[in-house]
């Protein structure tokens, strides 16, 4: 996903995010219920089958948690990410299942995607909007490499290890000693089907579907923020870091008296399918 590798660049002025810092971490943070996403895979299998749609693109392809489903299910995958960690994770993930799977991967920018118009027949992109600068460059570029007929999916898998209370909080420390954290990219899925909408596509939402409640330990979610394994924590600099954690940690001991207190968060798969007509 997006090109900022936790270096010196000033926040101000990342284009968009990279996940290199964070690869080995990424799919730990990431889980989700199996059969929901099963069964959301399974949906654009019977919408978009790849009898009719089998070259599928996916944006921000990260160590492959959706391609790999997606390609098991018959579809031609063509993958790009600017993480060359992510994506040699998940060319180990390929090797190591000596399987057979129609996957290509490339390492390129999402806003200028190296392809020719119209050349694929679905475009997916899974949490990426929100990490890149200029995401509206980004939602072209899927309408551009897509068929007329195409559909681009944007797919939201749910809040993985997090507990979004703490995700708050932390921000709130950061911005106690000056440090601003601000979304890179698009606010939500929403401010990018609005723009998608106004360029004439159509829009559908299919949510409510696909639901699970994540019962989630203090301790486990505030080990993610600790080691920086999500984008917002990656803005600080690593003394602002290091006192927001303390500070968290003080006040989640103080309050609960117990790190091992467990949260129950709402979860579910939810799609937005955009087509440049309704079918």
């Amino acid at each position: 996903m997006g090109g900022y590798r936790h270096s010196q660049e000033r926040p101000e002025v990342i284009k968009s995010l990279s996940f290199d810092s964070m690869a080995e971490l990424y799919d730990e943070t990431r889980v989700f219920d199996r059969q929901c996403l099963d069964s959301a895979l399974d949906f654009l299998v019977q919408r978009f089958p790849p009898k009719d749609f089998s070259n599928v693109f996916e944006a921000g392809i990260g160590t492959g948690r959706i391609a790999v489903p997606l390609a098991q299910r018959g579809y031609r995958v063509l993958g790009v990410d600017i993480s060359r960690d992510m994506l040699a994770l998940l060319k180990k993930r390929l090797v190591r299942s000596q399987g057979s799977l129609e996957m290509a991967l490339q390492e390129a920018d999402v806003t200028r995607l190296p392809f020719r118009d119209g050349v694929l027949d679905v475009a997916i992109a899974v949490h990426l909007f929100y990490f890149i600068r200029e995401w509206k460059k980004a939602a072209d570029e899927l309408l551009r490499v897509v068929r007329a007929d195409g559909p681009v999916v944007l797919m939201h898998t749910g809040m993985g290890t997090e507990i979004p209370f703490l995700n708050e909080r932390y921000k709130q420390l950061c911005a106690e000693q000056g440090c601003s954290i601000s979304q890179i990219g698009a606010r939500s899925t929403r401010e990018v089907t609005d723009y998608l909408e106004n360029l004439g596509c159509h829009v559908e939402w299919i949510r409510d579907r696909w639901q699970w409640t994540s019962r989630i330990r203090l301790d486990e979610a505030l080990s993610y923020i600790r080691s920086r394994a999500y984008s917002f924590t990656t803005v600080a600099a690593d003394d602002v870091h290091s006192v927001a954690i303390e500070g968290l940690q003080s006040e989640l001991q103080h309050r609960f008296g117990s790190l091992t207190s467990e949260f129950e968060v709402q979860n579910e798969v939810r799609l937005a399918v955009i087509l440049r007509s309704a079918r």
